[in-house]
């Protein structure tokens, strides 16, 4: 669990820096972590989840509640899908203890971390921004349709791309309508 530590230091030295006053708040640049490492947090991260869905489904909320905060503390802070999980799971545990509050707050935050994740805008002509380091790989038109390059080694790969691009956008769009849902009942609780 050393990883996890690293992450956590990490989490803390951030929120530090963004409730300095002193200066104009920049976002600052997550430290990437090599892949190695990253994979290292996310099993941490993942072994602690499993926990917390256990203590869940035993209906025990509040020490559920501590082992998704333990996993958070493994997750790196640039990896918003796995923490906008990890903030729905939190929301729903307070939606059973009936913490309205909590839960929205948790709701939300989850909400802004899927926001995060959403795709650059692409320009008036359907083509993708300047900085997409694929952007002549493949061009969307207005038609719902994605042009191929021409090379038929290279159609493979785009083609399995696009695949796992729109089974990650389907997550995405799956875990903000629990965020959303979550957010709402606890909003309509809490009058």
């Amino acid at each position: 669990m050393a990883a996890s530590g690293i992450a956590a230091g990490r989490r803390r030295k951030s929120e530090e820096a963004a409730g300095s006053e002193e200066e104009e708040p920049q976002a600052p640049s997550p430290t990437r972590y090599s892949p190695e490492e990253e994979a290292a947090l996310l099993s941490d991260s993942h072994a602690e989840k499993a926990a917390a869905n256990e203590l869940f489904k035993s209906s025990q909320y509040s020490q559920a509640i501590s082992t998704y905060d333990r996993a958070l503390a493994s997750v790196p802070n640039y990896l918003e899908y796995e923490i906008a999980v990890l903030k729905a799971n939190i929301a729903a545990c307070h939606l059973k203890l009936s913490d309205w509050k909590a839960a929205i707050d948790e709701a939300t935050r989850s909400l802004e971390a899927l926001d995060r994740l959403e795709a650059p805008a692409t320009s008036t002509d359907g083509a993708k921004a300047d900085n997409d380091p694929g952007a002549s790989d493949t061009v969307n038109n207005d038609e719902g349709c994605i042009e191929l390059a021409e090379d038929e080694e290279d159609e493979g790969q785009a083609l399995e791309k696009i695949a796992k691009d729109d089974r990650r956008k389907d997550d995405i769009r799956r875990i903000r309508a629990k965020a959303l849902m979550r957010r709402a009942r606890a909003r309509s609780e809490q009058g």
